[in-house]
């Protein structure tokens, strides 16, 4: 609901993501954290729709990864 809400206020899909990934770990100087990285720790949800295309799209998850492994769900 933050992204929708971010890119109803004036944000491009693209800059909402950045947003809450990226630019949150750098902004916390969380340096392993943010973007998807040989190294870095990886959670992270894999989409069944482009969010770019529609931010709304981030509800469609189809699988859950925690450090790199993927959870049941």
């Amino acid at each position: 609901m933050e992204l929708e809400l971010m890119v109803k206020a004036g944000l491009t899909p693209r800059q909402a993501l950045a947003a809450a990934t990226r630019d949150a770990a750098r902004c916390m100087k969380l340096d392993a954290l943010g973007t998807l990285e040989r190294g870095k720790w990886a959670d992270f949800v894999v989409l069944d729709a482009d969010p770019v295309a529609n931010i709304s799209n981030v509800r469609r998850i189809a699988d859950v990864y925690v450090a790199g492994n993927r959870v049941p769900r």
